[in-house]
């Protein structure tokens, strides 16, 4: 689905970042590499119509798009699937083995073995730092995350960041390591936006 590893994804939020076409714009600004988008807003009432925009967009742009948590849906659409770390116990929910394109979320050591066993290619390492999507939760931090980033690339997985992403965060988790393949976020594509993704 792509030759070259993304380097930034936009994770949709109608209420934080409305305009997701603005916010891929912004991505594309900070990187060379290709960019994506990940369909979250997982309770609005019109994801469908939403999810449809989005794949004919994405798919005029020639822009990688994926689908959270509901892998008909994605499969609907032929996207990728994003899977919530809940759902990698659950191959029933999943529709299977997951393919190459497909991204998990990961937050341990033993979610980064689950997501290479189902056959997902890439994960989200996550939350890195404090981010609005899970307020309060544990973050890993520096450190944890470069290590489970180390083991997902060990076992074949590209590696994510996410949680708490900007250019900022990005520089002090990656600099010259090169741990992480990119990162994905919220706000960081949001113009004129302080917060965290």
């Amino acid at each position: 689905m792509r030759a070259r590893p993304l380097s930034r994804l936009v994770l949709s939020d109608q209420n934080r970042c409305p305009d997701w076409r603005a916010a891929l714009t912004i991505a594309k600004r900070e990187t060379v590499n290709p960019v994506g988008l990940i369909l979250r807003d997982y309770d609005l009432p019109e994801r469908a119509a939403l999810a449809e925009d989005m794949a004919s967009y994405c798919a005029r742009e020639k822009i990688y798009f994926a689908i959270a948590g509901d892998a008909r849906l994605a499969a609907k659409h032929r996207a990728g699937f994003h899977c919530p770390s809940y759902l990698l116990s659950r191959p029933a929910a999943r529709l299977g083995r997951a393919l190459a394109c497909d991204f998990a979320a990961a937050h341990n050591p033993a979610q980064i073995h689950q997501a290479a066993r189902a056959g997902f290619g890439s994960v989200f390492v996550s939350p890195v730092f404090a981010t609005q999507s899970h307020a309060g939760a544990q973050t890993l931090g520096v450190v944890r995350a470069r290590a489970l980033a180390q083991l997902a690339r060990q076992l074949g997985l590209r590696a994510y960041a996410l949680g708490g992403m900007k250019k900022t965060t990005w520089q002090r988790l990656n600099g010259q390591r090169g741990t992480f393949h990119g990162f994905g976020a919220i706000d960081a594509f949001v113009s004129n936006s302080p917060a965290k993704g």
